[in-house]
């Protein structure tokens, strides 16, 4: 499509939890491409960043991201962060947490990559998850 343009989107996480909560053993963060889980990294860690690539489409009133890492309607575009762990080769998911691709601008996006930095620890010290607004996730521009 003419209109479309590569957009990299980079997730930062930060104030991971521990690597081992509720039961869980081993918890490794990752991000959803389809229906796969990938860039798996395994806590305890300090810092993981994710790099997904996106292709925009910007002709609308607001950017539609399409891709393998965009899921949701053209209306109400996220990006899913994953928690689980692995058994063998298989991915055992038990959260996600949806971070919303809706509210970025064309003028966020002119430049060809965004950055959001996200706090991944909840309330009560567990992986976060459901859909991440506010304080969770801080938007920037490169």
């Amino acid at each position: 499509m003419a209109n479309e343009s590569p957009v990299k989107v980079v997730f930062h996480c930060v104030d991971l939890p521990d690597a081992n909560w509720d039961g869980h053993r081993e918890i490794c963060l990752g991000v959803q491409c389809g229906k796969q889980v990938v860039q798996a990294v395994k806590l305890p860690i300090e810092t993981a960043t994710f790099e997904l690539e996106f292709r925009v489409d910007l002709s609308g009133e607001r950017p539609n991201f399409l891709g393998p890492f965009a899921q949701g309607t053209p209306q109400e575009r996220f990006a899913y962060l994953c928690w689980g762990h692995f058994h063998g080769p298989a991915w055992i998911g038990f959260r996600r947490a949806k971070i919303p691709l809706g509210g970025l601008t064309h003028e966020q996006l002119s430049g060809g990559e965004v950055r959001a930095t996200i706090s991944c620890t909840d309330a009560k010290g567990g992986p976060v998850c459901a859909t991440l607004k506010g304080e969770f996730v801080q938007w920037s521009t490169h």
